[in-house]
């Protein structure tokens, strides 16, 4: 893909490449394979294999569902006639959003993505992730105690928001 290049989850993204050898000359798409990489950074990154494709010049891939903050990294490694290597790296971007999450009355639990906290607050996310939110229902605050009603999206106390493309702020009701 070109540099530069960013994507949402279910983007298909279609890949190219080629190499060529002093010895060899160009080399063959037998001679190539690639590597699709997701680097998840939650404090310090580390790599998840997506997929490899070997033999091929060129491809596509669908873009992963995953947490934030993460990139993908596509490599591809030309190998010559002698078992010579080298390896080129494209790193890929996510496009994402800020999701904000809100009580009414303020200040009570929420879960997002399995970390709890009082709202309100925000979350980064890829745009076309899935996301679970859930209220904590019955909760206290103060003296009174509070149960869930509603969700400002409708969705039921524990369910999966789809990362809009925009910014989105979400609001449980309790009573």
């Amino acid at each position: 893909p070109a540099a530069g290049t960013t994507w949402k989850v279910g983007d298909v993204i279609s890949f190219s490449g080629s190499a060529t050898d002093a010895q060899d000359g160009n080399l063959p798409a037998s001679a190539l394979s690639w590597d699709l990489v997701l680097q998840h950074c939650p404090s310090n990154c580390h790599p998840h294999t997506v997929q490899g494709f070997s033999g091929v010049a060129s491809g596509s891939f669908t873009a992963p569902d995953h947490e934030y903050p993460s990139y993908l990294e596509l490599r591809l490694t030309a190998t010559d006639s002698g078992g010579l290597t080298a390896t080129t790296t494209r790193r890929l971007d996510p496009r994402t959003v800020v999701l904000t999450f809100q009580t009414t009355p303020g200040g009570l639990r929420l879960v997002v993505g399995g970390t709890q906290a009082n709202a309100s607050f925000s979350r980064t996310v890829i745009v076309g992730s899935s996301n679970s939110v859930s209220a904590v229902s019955p909760q206290n605050k103060g003296s009174k105690s509070y149960s869930f009603a509603s969700w400002s999206d409708g969705g039921a106390q524990t369910h999966t928001i789809v990362a809009p493309a925009t910014a989105t702020t979400y609001t449980a009701r309790f009573k």
